[in-house]
């Protein structure tokens, strides 16, 4: 219960300072001239900062190359104000607005979950609450993200107070070290590679390159957003306990043999789930020891290395300097001892050895600064005195190649015995990115601007994996409202789920007060996570807005799992419902599909979106989109199937996700019937 306690924790600081953002991030932009280069360099004499330095004092070398500064502004940090002082922004457009000012500075603060330990995270609270506190300003705005947690859904806030509240009170967000993993893939390698025999080892192998491989991808998308939407400096504090970084490893990506030599599958237990017949059992099917065997062969052969440099140019490019914060203070040993079995010590020192180097490393490209080995509140001042007031140069660069190569940048001041800090260097941009800011690039073909469908849909998706823990989905058809109701298998496995429980629906109307239109009460047994509900054409539902409040309660409990959602029933001469109904097929349900209101999906599984067809003549079509809006080659299958009991025909959209890598994705099914087109958007995170 500690681990789910610590993921709801993490769900509700995601909550306080993450809110979804409605926008999305804009592309590179490159103002003033085909190669203009904005440069922060921060100058202190003694660990105080220079402030009395002009234009003339400086001496800006592009590959030795000397450049001539076009601006040049010395940025003051502001003191800090109390929170109840800070002013947040009303909107997303006016949150982007306020991180483009020069005055404002921004952070990030990222919390490496997967590379954490929970003394870390412990460790960690009162230090990084601290330093937000005493650093953060009065024009200044600070986000906070996880590898669960994508930029786009960050919100930058002034406010520090409940970034801290929830740093102390939910300090056991870190997962590594811990025996059972909270991620049901992590669960998935565990099973096909038991910690014996011939798979000793593969599956604590498989697992770290694939936190690896998410928190690295996690911090790209990070640098890629920011460079789409400020040119200033952004500080990423980011707590962590370091990467091993590993190279491709032909040895773990061979194929596996047993003793005698002969090629080897692992079997693991049949998984627990609903059978063909409809009742709770093993189902068919030799579970994910197929995926297993194709995800640990693709990450054997990644070059984790060759990733974390690639990270490292693009976040000067995109001016992101990272600040790497091991909470764990002085530490001998990398892996804990126990409860798992540890690594020998020779390897264990050599593996604390490169999580500090890529740590140390990072902050040096970056020019940041890495707490390693030191308390974090040693470490304060240092901190404190890299994020003051700077000086923000601008120059066109000499160099008008636009060839995408790295430029080796070097300050000087004329003051004598002062110290000058500055980028060491950035990726220069290549010509499609020019012509893409200026607009006179030819969209590639099959490609589509993100439209705000895409981005509503993605909205709905959950922010991490353990909220909510109760999911609903709503449809609406003339006169009709069908519901999906599912239980998060966290919750559905808990002891005092034991002897099932039931779900109360009650419908309103969203547009006038009043009480229930239609009430309905739906049991679930044992074992069982999700329902369906079709409420009766009572003749209540007339054109327009309702309200949908469910509770799910579990037998002999007292207080229920609530949640509300809305929904709209559509006037005759329409050409679709108002959603799209979805339901899932994969190894643990055979040959049936079952219902599902969670969005969260398996590269195993298959989807199929459903909804009702209002127009028999109508043409529907269906397409995959990636979350920035460019149409996936891979097919949406539409195909037409009869409507339960008395309800109307449904257009089905099937899709096969073993083609997709983990990431967000949105279907599009449309309908055109002469002029008129009616399209419906279903987002889906695909986990693995």
């Amino acid at each position: 219960m500690r681990r789910l306690r610590a993921a709801s924790l993490l769900s509700l600081l995601a909550a306080a300072v993450c809110a979804v953002a409605s926008g999305h991030a804009q592309e590179p932009r490159f103002r003033g001239g085909t190669n203009l280069v904005r440069l922060d360099v921060y100058v202190s004499l003694q660990g105080a900062a220079v402030t009395d330095l002009g234009q003339g004092d400086f001496e800006v070398l592009e590959d030795n190359a000397p450049q001539t500064l076009t601006s040049f502004e010395f940025v003051r940090a502001k003191g800090v104000v109390a929170d109840s002082g800070r002013r947040e922004s009303n909107t997303v457009a006016e949150m982007q607005s306020r991180l483009e000012q020069p005055e404002a500075r921004a952070f990030v603060l990222f919390l490496d979950t997967l590379h954490v330990q929970t003394d870390g995270s412990y460790r960690a609270a009162n230090p990084v609450a601290a330093l937000l506190d005493r650093v953060i300003g009065e024009d200044d705005l600070v986000g906070v993200m996880t590898p669960e947690i994508t930029p786009r859904n960050m919100t930058f806030s002034p406010r520090t107070g409940p970034i801290g509240d929830m740093l102390r009170t939910g300090w056991n967000w870190g997962e590594r070290g811990t025996v059972t993993p909270t991620d049901p893939r992590e669960q998935d390698l565990q099973l096909c590679y038991p910690d014996a025999f011939y798979t000793v080892g593969i599956a604590k192998a498989v697992i770290e390159r694939r936190r690896e491989q998410r928190t690295l991808r996690a911090l790209r998308d990070l640098v890629e957003y920011v460079e789409g939407v400020r040119e200033q400096r952004t500080f990423v504090l980011l707590l962590t306990e370091g990467w091993i970084t590993p190279r491709p490893d032909d040895r773990l990506a061979a194929l596996l043999r047993g003793p005698d030599g002969a090629p080897i599958t692992p079997d693991p237990p049949p998984p627990i789930g609903v059978t063909p017949a409809g009742t709770l059992g093993t189902s068919p099917g030799n579970g994910p020891t197929a995926s297993c065997d194709r995800e640990r062969q693709l990450l054997a052969l990644t070059d984790f290395d060759a990733e974390f440099r690639q990270l490292m140019q693009r976040a000067n490019r995109a001016n992101v300097s990272f600040y790497p914060i091991d909470a764990r203070g002085l530490v001998a040993f990398d892996d804990p001892i126990g409860p798992a079995r540890p690594a020998l010590p020779s390897v264990d020192a050599a593996r604390l050895a490169a999580r500090h180097n890529a740590m140390r490393t990072l902050a040096d490209q970056t020019d940041g600064v890495a707490v390693v080995n030191v308390a974090p509140e040693q470490a304060l001042p240092r901190l404190m005195n890299d994020v003051g007031s700077y000086y923000l140069l601008g120059y066109v660069s000499t160099n008008q190649k636009l060839d995408g190569r790295y430029r080796r940048l070097t300050v000087r001041v004329t003051r004598p015995g002062v110290q000058v800090r500055a980028r060491p260097g950035y990726l220069a941009p290549l010509q499609s990115e020019v012509s893409a800011s200026r607009g006179t690039a030819q969209a590639p073909t099959g490609t589509a601007p993100p439209t705000a469908r895409v981005s509503e849909a993605l909205s709905r998706l959950p922010v991490g994996r353990r909220a909510p823990s109760l999911f609903l989905q709503a449809v609406g058809a003339p006169g009709a409202i069908t519901l999906t109701v599912e239980i998060d298998r966290a919750i559905a496995t808990a002891p005092e789920w034991a002897k099932g429980g039931v779900v109360r629906v009650a419908v309103t109307s969203a547009a006038r007060a009043g009480g229930a239109l239609a009430t309905q009460e739906v049991p679930l047994a044992a074992g069982v996570r999700f329902g369906r509900v079709q409420l009766p054409r009572t003749g209540l539902f007339d054109p327009g807005r309702y309200s949908v409040r469910i509770e799910a309660v579990a037998e002999g409990a007292v207080t229920p799992v609530v949640l509300t959602t809305l929904v709209d029933v559509p006037a005759e001469g329409g050409l679709l419902g108002s959603a799209l109904m979805a339901s899932r097929r994969g190894p643990a349900t055979g040959r049936n599909y079952e219902p599902t209101a969670d969005a969260r999906m398996r590269r195993t599984e298959r989807l199929r979106l459903a909804t009702p067809r209002l127009s028999t003549s109508a043409v529907v079509t269906g397409r995959l989109l990636n979350r920035t809006g460019q149409v996936m080659q891979v097919p949406v299958t539409i195909t037409e199937a009869p409507g339960e009991n008395d309800a109307v025909a449904q257009v089905v959209g099937e899709l096969v996700l073993a083609p997709l890598a983990a990431g967000e994705y949105v279907v599009e099914i449309s309908a055109t019937e002469g002029t008129k087109t009616e399209t419906l958007s279903y987002a889906v995170r695909v986990v693995n």
